[in-house]
């Protein structure tokens, strides 16, 4: 049986200090994770993170009325990931096939439009560009 040592991979800036590159802009998330099949490669669903996904979709199909979801976490980026993980499989509904199958309500809707703001800027749904400057 392999060590979680061999088994995992870092990537590459994992032991960098730089505090800057480890701030992530979710509007920039949106623009550069694509269909999102590539971050759902580097990720294990937690089942706080399949917990988040099957109410955050159950809202979203109109099966519930749960519309506020407090993330409470340690600082680290898991509430960075969690946030662009159901974003993208909100808008995919082919993630949604591959990463949640199981998840009732998975297909009821074809794509939501996702927004996000990181405080100093902001990208409308559908618009993944530069975003509009006040």
């Amino acid at each position: 049986m392999k060590t979680v040592r061999d088994a995992c991979e870092l990537q590459p800036n994992a032991l960098s200090i730089k505090l800057s590159d480890q701030i992530e802009q979710l509007d920039e998330l949106i623009a550069t994770e694509g269909d999102g099949a590539g971050f759902f490669e580097k990720t294990h669903l937690t089942q706080g993170m399949q917990d988040l996904i099957a109410e955050g979709i159950a809202r979203l199909a109109g099966a519930s009325s749960q519309a506020v979801f407090h993330l409470k976490q340690a600082m680290g980026g898991g509430k960075t990931h969690l946030l662009v993980g159901f974003g993208l499989l909100a808008r995919h509904r082919d993630l949604r096939h591959c990463y949640c199958a199981a998840i009732e309500h998975a297909n009821a809707f074809e794509s939501a439009l996702v927004a996000a703001f990181n405080g100093n800027s902001s990208i409308s749904p559908g618009s993944y560009g530069e975003a509009p400057r006040a």
